[in-house]
């Protein structure tokens, strides 16, 4: 009897634990997601252009005095900061105080026989009206009377007059010739090249250039896609990568006609108070931001890529591969010109582990 009973309960316990296999179903899996729906908005967008600066105004100094003058001394050297009427240099100037005397000499002469002449019209004219009381009696030549009309006339007085002017004339100018002698910056700026030197012969062409650091000037060239988005009094960035700076600048203008060496379009950039940490020569970044039409966007992320760009769309709790138009982007996010709706939902997480119709689980943004 107790053997009889031992299998009845193993046969019970057989049947219990069989049933209970038969009643379990396998579970489908389902993966994780976030999604949103295409969003309105304005894509902004960063144009990056190479540069190269140069200084925003350069100015050559160079000697006015006529004749072959020496150099005395020069006061400055290359990379000097200097201001606005800062003395560059000097020069000896002999030959101009020669100049000088001798215009001043002309110039007395002129104005001593400008002065003899006027007291003579002055006497001629005070005369005349006797000789004519005499010529009418009878008492003077006919001639005579002409000679007394063409002394009171003042004819000669004009023509010397004439001279003494062209004298003064010649005289100031010599004067200002001898404050030639003394080269002076026009602008301030640093001394940026120094073309005369001490006891050597100075001529217009022994000259000394003065650049101005404080508002510089950036050359960059344009691609021909990007000609159009780039305009003046547009504001940039110049930015320094060796310097890990930027600075505020402004298009100043771009070229309508294509460089033919560089195939593209030369413009440029304004840069006003770069705090004496610009130079010309410098390579930069010219940084342009773009603030484009309300367009449709989406996370960059969202779109993959398989012989096209496509996205995953959840419908029903399960995603369907939906190929995409894009246009452009910035890095964040991108337009979407094509392939969705305004009310479709997309995965933006969790769209690298999904294949066509698998099961999600929408944990964020429905």
């Amino acid at each position: 009897m107790k053997r009889i009973g031992i299998m009845s309960l193993i046969l019970v316990t057989l049947l219990v634990t069989g049933c209970q296999s038969v009643d379990v179903a396998p579970q489908e899996e389902t993966v994780a997601v976030e999604v949103m729906s295409p969003m309105p908005g304005n894509l902004t967008k960063t144009l990056v252009f190479t540069g190269e600066m140069l200084p925003g105004e350069s100015v050559t100094v160079s000697p006015k005095v006529a004749g072959n003058e020496e150099v005395l001394e020069v006061l400055v050297k290359v990379g000097d900061w200097v201001k606005a009427d800062q003395i560059l240099a000097v020069l000896k100037g002999e030959n101009t105080a020669d100049q000088v005397e001798s215009a001043r000499l002309q110039y007395e002469l002129a104005r001593s026989n400008y002065n003899t002449q006027y007291e003579n019209y002055l006497n001629a004219v005070d005369q005349l009206e006797n000789i004519r009381i005499l010529y009418e009696a009878g008492g003077v030549s006919k001639s005579e009377y002409d000679n007394a009309r063409l002394r009171a006339s003042g004819n000669q007085l004009s023509l010397l007059q004439d001279q003494l002017n062209q004298a003064r004339f010649a005289y100031e100018n010599a004067l200002e010739m001898e404050g030639d002698l003394s080269l002076k910056a026009p602008v301030s700026g640093v001394v940026g090249e120094i073309n005369l030197s001490e006891n050597n012969p100075a001529s217009p062409q022994n000259t000394i250039r003065i650049l101005n650091l404080e508002n510089l000037e950036v050359s960059f060239f344009v691609p021909e896609g990007k000609i159009s988005l780039v305009t003046p009094q547009m504001p940039v960035r110049v930015v320094v990568p060796a310097a890990g700076k930027f600075f505020e600048g402004t298009v100043d203008w771009v070229n309508p006609e294509k460089d033919p060496r560089k195939n593209m379009y030369p413009g440029s950039v304004l840069v006003e108070d770069a705090g004496g940490m610009l130079y010309p020569g410098m390579m930069v970044l010219v940084e342009l931001d773009l603030v484009l039409d309300p367009v449709v966007l989406l996370p960059v992320d969202a779109v993959l890529f398989d012989e096209d760009y496509y996205v995953y769309r959840v419908v029903e709790d399960r995603v369907q591969r939906t190929p995409v138009t894009l246009g452009e982007d910035n890095g964040e996010m991108i337009e979407i010109l094509g392939g969705l709706g305004e009310e479709d939902l997309v995965v933006v997480k969790g769209q690298d582990f999904l294949d066509e119709d698998d099961a999600v689980k929408v944990v964020r943004g429905r």
